[in-house]
């Protein structure tokens, strides 16, 4: 294959004023999505040679597109770290449920070294650091059911999306909604773009999957994203 079949992947990050601005001006000139008419641009301006962008477009463009590449690298690795923080908060949990005679009795026998038991980190603990966990990432667990039952009893909003379960923190939950009544821009892909530079790419995937169940929506008359009444948070 010649050089010319080959392809370079970039990433620019703008300002969301700025990116509603442009995707308002994508739709008038009939795209469908708004990254495709900034690369088109892109390209004619490089073809022609004619300054219709700014330097500041171009490179606040390539910037954005830098930034989703090392995010896409990034994830696989983030998952496996939430997975694991899980993991050792499960553990922890039953190391703590299984006696602390022994570690009494050990401690009588070393009465010249002063040792501070480390704090366990609950499973609230953990999705609060965390934000959410989906049910997928700790199918290593022995009872899934029961741990998130134990997340609902200690005010953790869990939700029911097909056979996943979501659990969030509260508070993520609550900024997660307010963030999508800001949001002035019908086409989900780009939404996720959005909740992804603010929240990470767990908030994308959460997106992604309550839009396509229409648990959340675009309302036309407000212009902005909605939670669904199905879901009564």
């Amino acid at each position: 294959m010649g050089e010319e079949n080959k392809k370079v992947v970039i990433k620019v990050e703008i300002p969301e004023d700025d990116y509603k601005v442009l995707s308002k001006i994508a739709k008038s000139s009939g795209y469908s999505l708004t990254v495709d008419f900034i690369k088109d641009a892109i390209l004619s301006l490089a073809e022609s040679g004619e300054k219709n962008i700014s330097k500041r477009e171009i490179t606040e463009y390539i910037s954005r597109r830098i930034e989703k590449v090392v995010q896409d690298l990034l994830n696989p690795f983030t998952q496996k770290i939430d997975s694991l923080s899980s993991r050792i908060a499960e553990l922890e949990e039953m190391m703590e449920s299984i006696g602390g005679g022994k570690e009494e009795h050990q401690y009588k026998h070393q009465p010249e070294r002063e040792t501070k038991p480390q704090k366990r980190r609950t499973a609230l603990e953990v999705l609060k650091e965390q934000g959410i966990i989906f049910s997928e990432s700790v199918q290593w667990l022995r009872s899934p059911e029961a741990y998130f039952k134990k997340l609902e009893a200690g005010g953790a909003v869990v939700l029911n999306i097909d056979d996943e379960k979501v659990a969030m923190d509260r508070e993520y939950w609550e900024r997660f909604k307010a963030k999508l009544e800001t949001i002035a821009i019908r086409e989900p892909k780009e939404v996720e773009d959005i909740l992804v530079s603010e929240f990470g790419e767990n908030a994308s995937r959460l997106f992604e999957k309550l839009s396509k169940k229409g648990l959340v929506y675009y309302d036309d008359d407000l212009n902005f994203w909605l939670v669904s009444e199905e879901i009564n948070r």
